[in-house]
């Protein structure tokens, strides 16, 4: 028993705008755990919620046609009893996540989903029910890490240095958008970035210099989420990232410092995920133009690093996330952007730089899961009471 293996599920995809970022996630994190350590089991959401298992699901080329999935694996349907959990909908297959099967079920879930309810502590929430292990942060800090207007009152309320900004429902702006711009104008100053608070990757992101092109960012965010974002650009500033790893209130530690170059005014989709490198692989944003470490001063990246472990905690976070600041040279200022709780890349770059190489941050990405979950044992979840045996079903009770 002492040599058995752990079963870690990779579960990536999802009905998300991130959809293939996220399986380029769950493709890097298979490739690199150590097999002698881990049995690795890939299951992949698909883009209308199905999820599918099986050996095919490993290797990259396959998802060069989604539509080709279902032949190529097994589809699941999700039991929220931890002593099933998943169970095949091919009756005859056998499922990896069945007790009753000749394999053994999984212990601990990587949760490599970008953007939806893989990110925004949906499918926390499913794993908690599941009573498994998982690593990524639980369904607060999936919130507060999505929800970019939860995060930034977050910000806000803990003297996190953030650019000035507001938000509105896309409604209104369809009802009231004479009037929001006038306020837009009168409190922010451009030139401005237009966001959906609930985005990734930079999709929908846009920076508008003027009113018309105000306009145009505010209906492409509006495309992509309900709420939406405006705020200040912080200008002549660098954009800093680094990645913190652990469990909020228990143990966290911090990478090095890197800085992350657009070939434009907006660190893109494409700047992210695709670059100019010719080589082949999964590389993520690993692909992006970066200088690692960042050449900024040592009281900066110290600073830096201080707020992003703040950010950490105040977030309640789990795993792995990335920080992105703007740092500005002449003022010495530094804002916080956002938390990224499943970056693209799972930030293995940023660890190899630190010393860490990517075998071993899975490996202990699946420690601080497991340390997580036997911290979230020591909460009581049930309490007796005799409130039943005395309830008179004639009378209303006070709710």
């Amino acid at each position: 028993m002492a040599n058995k293996k752990i079963r870690v599920a990779v579960v990536f995809g999802g009905k998300s705008p991130e959809h293939e970022v996220s399986i380029i996630t769950g493709i890097q994190a298979i490739e690199h755990f150590d097999k002698e350590k881990f049995d690795v089991i890939p299951v992949y959401i698909a883009k209308d919620g199905k999820w599918y298992s099986g050996p095919e699901l490993t290797k990259i080329e396959n998802f060069k046609n989604l539509l080709s999935i279902p032949k190529k694996s097994i589809q699941e349907t999700i039991t929220l009893d931890s002593e099933k959990g998943l169970q095949p909908i091919q009756k005859k297959s056998i499922n990896p996540f069945n007790k009753s099967s000749r394999v053994e079920p999984i212990d601990v879930i990587f949760n490599a989903s970008h953007g939806g309810l893989g990110e925004n502590g949906g499918l926390s929430g499913v794993f908690e029910l599941m009573d498994l292990p998982y690593v990524g942060p639980g369904v607060i800090g999936g919130v507060l890490g999505m929800d970019k207007v939860a995060m930034k009152q977050a910000f806000e309320q803990t003297d996190i240095p953030i650019t000035k900004w507001l938000w509105f429902f896309r409604n209104v702006w369809e009802k009231e958008s004479d009037q929001l711009l006038k306020g837009i104008e009168k409190s922010l100053t451009y030139p401005l970035f237009v966001k959906p608070a609930n985005g990734g990757s930079s999709i929908g992101t846009t920076k508008a210099h003027n009113k018309k092109e105000l306009v145009n960012a505010i209906e492409v965010a509006a495309v992509f989420d309900r709420k939406i974002i405006v705020e200040e650009s912080f200008e002549n500033a660098r954009e800093i990232n680094v990645s913190v790893m652990g469990n909020a209130g228990l143990t966290s530690s911090v990478s090095v410092c890197e800085e992350v170059f657009s070939s434009g005014e907006v660190l893109t989709y494409e700047d992210k995920y695709t670059g100019n490198s010719k080589s082949g692989g999964s590389k993520g944003m690993a692909r992006a133009k970066r200088q690692i470490p960042a050449k900024i001063p040592k009281e900066i990246e110290e600073k830096i690093q201080n707020y992003a472990r703040k950010t950490f905690d105040v977030l309640d976070g789990s795993g792995v996330c990335r920080i992105d600041f703007l740092y500005n040279e002449k003022t010495s200022q530094v804002v916080v952007l956002e938390i990224n709780t499943i970056p693209g890349s799972l930030s293995f770059y940023l660890w190899e730089a630190s010393g860490l190489p990517f075998t071993n941050l899975l490996n202990r990405l699946i420690d601080i899961a497991i340390e997580r979950y036997h911290d979230m044992k020591k909460n009581t979840t049930t309490f007796s009471s005799n409130i039943l045996e005395n309830f008179n079903s004639g009378t209303k009770g006070k709710a």
